[in-house]
């Protein structure tokens, strides 16, 4: 009697066992932030913070730093510190 191979295999995706690949990790593109940290221009408060979407400012910084932060953490939030 003879034994199948994977040459004559009944089962022919026995054929590519060896090869399959696993598959790529999907990747998701990041989000976008809503909020983004701007110059003003203005000689008191150097920063501010901007809504993208109904465009509209948020917040005025003397520091760049504590403007970057609040940015960063309403940005965690998803907007929900901004919408009241």
């Amino acid at each position: 009697m003879a034994t199948p191979t994977l040459a004559n295999s009944p089962n022919p995706h026995q054929l590519f066992a060896e090869i399959v690949r696993p598959f790529a990790p999907s990747s998701y593109p990041k989000p976008q932030p809503e909020f983004l940290v701007f110059a003003t221009g203005k000689a008191e408060y150097h920063w501010r913070i901007v809504a993208l979407v109904p465009c509209r400012i948020i917040s005025r910084h003397k520091s760049l730093s504590l403007a970057l932060r609040k940015c960063a953490r309403l940005n965690e939030q998803g907007g929900e510190g901004a919408k009241k």
